[in-house]
């Protein structure tokens, strides 16, 4: 398989401020919680030569399928990251770096994506929820109570209150 992410840099490194640009997609698999992100991610941006190495600049977008941590309502929306990387001849901590004289700008891309997931999306910032006993969606309907739990642990500590 071609992968268009991996691109030579052989006529960058050791020339400074020359460039290379880059378009292309890769798939992506991701998942936090009960959100996920499954299908193509498009990466763009440009590759720069230094004396060492090369700096790359990207901005990544791929499709998030979240679930608000909330009221379980599901809904996808587009995740979009920018990123810089810089790669050196030998692997830096994370295992970028330049490998046969090519650079995979999707790696770095992936993880930032990847990072970027929510770890507790909500619907909308004030969302209320689902009420606690008959899990009904606060957001569509009001819950009128349940009245009171006899069998409450904390039934007893009421009367401290009602005083």
């Amino acid at each position: 398989m071609d992968d268009q992410l991996v691109i030579p840099v052989d006529r960058l490194v050791g020339h400074t401020g020359k460039e290379r640009r880059f378009d292309s997609e890769r798939p992506i698999r991701a998942r936090l919680g009960e959100s996920w992100i499954s299908g193509p991610m498009q990466v763009q941006g440009k590759l720069v030569g230094t004396n060492d190495g090369v700096n790359s600049h990207y901005r990544a977008s791929a499709e998030a399928h979240l679930v608000c941590t909330r009221c379980l309502t599901e809904w996808v929306e587009p995740l979009i990251v920018e990123g810089d990387q810089y790669f050196r001849l030998e692997l830096d901590e994370d295992g970028y770096g330049i490998v046969d004289g090519s650079v995979d700008v999707g790696q770095p891309a992936h993880d930032e994506v990847a990072l970027a997931l929510p770890a507790a999306p909500r619907c909308k910032p004030d969302c209320l929820g689902l009420c606690p006993t008959c899990g009904t969606d606060l957001n569509r309907e009001p819950c009128d109570g349940h009245g009171e739990d006899p069998d409450s642990p904390f039934a007893v500590l009421k009367d401290l209150f009602d005083s």
